[in-house]
């Protein structure tokens, strides 16, 4: 097996040079590291660890090959997931653990060559769910493992929590739209899965279930989804991720109203009906987990939140 230099400065060539010879980064990138990836595992025959090694040191090269011709690594994180899953099927012990980990190692890199962090979980979570559906396997369980790894991997080199969960869910309508999932159902899924990981590792949960929601705004509106059905559908899946986690059920549902009522801002609706939804979601949704949930939620979200009165609409159909 080749040193660890030299795998990371031989894929760092080989990407500059599949950048400069196209237009299209991300698929110039799909297609080098699946390639590579498929060559060289063929003709080393490595498993287990050292396969590890490989295609982290192969996906660490890739960033500084897309640093060092100028490109944000945003631009080409989706090619770089979906080149990693493809290229590796044949030899993974298991695609979801590879997607962990290569979204991980994404992550971690990105931040050592200084580039955006928020974008590039747009494009890793973008990857995962195209590379899952590609394959064959379960788009809900790639985007939790896709999720928990992002959230870490930020929360490892300091982040901003709001800014990469708005991101990862825009990122995650997007690919549904393209790989015709459900969109409202998976940026839902997506949100819950950020929040849970949020909790799990002790990280900001307020600013993540704000930053959740609007980028569920943001995303519904770019793949022209129903803007109070996707409000809905996020709020309700925030409200239950945290209380498998054991998490405060009332910080949960008033930034998920503040998120709507930012998000609605940003993208010109109705902050009130945007706010009110979130609301009755969260609130229907709590009550489905006991009465002093509901209880605890309704408290949190009667009155003014953000310079908007709430509204909650019942009763629950």
């Amino acid at each position: 097996m080749a040193d660890e230099k030299s795998i990371i400065v031989k894929t760092k060539e080989g990407v500059v040079e599949a950048i400069q010879g196209t237009g299209d980064v991300t698929n110039a990138l799909l297609g080098f590291v699946s390639g590579a990836l498929v060559t060289a595992l063929k003709e080393t025959k490595l498993v287990g660890n050292e396969a590890g090694s490989f295609i982290k040191d192969t996906i660490v090269g890739s960033v500084k090959g897309i640093a060092d011709v100028g490109q944000e690594v945003s631009s080409a994180a989706k090619g770089v997931i979906v080149g990693v899953v493809t290229g590796t099927k044949d030899i993974a012990e298991s695609t979801l653990d590879t997607v962990g980990k290569s979204v991980s190692t994404l992550i971690h890199t990105t931040s050592e060559v200084g580039g955006d962090l928020a974008q590039t979980a747009k494009g890793a979570m973008e990857g995962t769910i195209v590379a899952a559906k590609d394959l064959g396997v379960s788009v809900t369980e790639a985007i939790t493992q896709a999720s928990t790894s992002i959230i870490y991997g930020g929360k490892q080199v300091g982040s901003e929590l709001a800014s990469t969960a708005k991101e990862t869910i825009i990122g995650a309508a997007q690919a549904a739209k393209e790989v015709g999932e459900k969109t409202i159902e998976t940026m839902s899924h997506t949100a819950g899965a950020v929040v849970k990981a949020t909790a799990d590792l002790g990280g900001d949960v307020g600013s993540t279930v704000k930053g959740s929601m609007v980028g569920t705004l943001q995303g519904a509106k770019d793949v022209g989804e129903t803007i109070l059905d996707a409000v809905s559908g996020t709020a309700s899946s925030m409200i239950k991720s945290t209380a498998q986690v054991g998490g405060d059920l009332a910080i949960t549902a008033k930034n998920a109203v503040a998120g709507a009522i930012a998000g609605a801002k940003e993208i010109g609706v109705d902050t009130t009906e945007a706010a009110s939804t979130a609301a009755s979601s969260a609130l229907k949704a709590a009550g489905d987990v006991s009465a002093n949930a509901g209880k605890q939620v309704r408290d949190a979200v009667t009155g003014t939140i953000d310079g908007v009165k709430v509204v909650i609409k019942e009763p629950f159909k």
